[in-house]
């Protein structure tokens, strides 16, 4: 079973997905954030803090595909996908985003349990002024349609409320 949830930011996407995953006795979260500065120290903070002390959390900025098959867990909460395309666009490596997020894909869908994984919907603003943020928001947009269109359900966030899409 695989569930995406997708919004924007702060539109209650991390909180969703885990009330989600709190149906299950066994949780294994997939962090994909860095703390690269005092604000995204206290955002980690404040995402650790929400959950629950009995679930196992395993920091993956990169390659989180290669441990998926080895975790023992009922559901695994992915939080996020955006963050994820973020750390691969930045070590500006000659191989495909879109290829790099299909091993995630595939490996989520094997998964023997829930996958849980939260997403930013990002082409609801502006064209970016650079070249990089375009090549994002492209990216970030085709790797959510691939997710989307293989997942179980996916819901849309929106002002804390999550709407079923599928």
């Amino acid at each position: 079973m695989l569930k995406l949830i997708t919004g924007g930011a702060r539109s209650g996407k991390s909180s969703f997905a885990e009330k989600l995953a709190a149906e299950f006795d066994r949780v294994t979260y997939i962090a994909t954030a860095q703390a690269f500065d005092d604000e995204m120290r206290d955002r980690i903070a404040r995402h650790r803090a929400r959950r629950p002390s009995h679930w196992t959390t395993v920091e993956a900025p990169f390659d989180a595909h290669q441990i998926i098959d080895r975790i023992d867990a009922d559901c695994i909460l992915f939080d996020c996908l955006t963050v994820y395309l973020s750390n691969f666009l930045c070590r500006s490596l000659d191989e495909d985003p879109i290829e790099y997020c299909g091993r995630l894909l595939d490996a989520m869908t094997k998964f023997n349990g829930t996958s849980l994984v939260v997403t930013n919907e990002v082409g609801s603003g502006i064209v970016p002024m650079n070249e990089l943020a375009r090549a994002f928001r492209d990216h970030q947009g085709l790797i959510n349609q691939s997710f989307a269109a293989v997942a179980d359900e996916v819901y849309l966030c929106a002002c804390g409320l999550p709407l079923r899409l599928k």
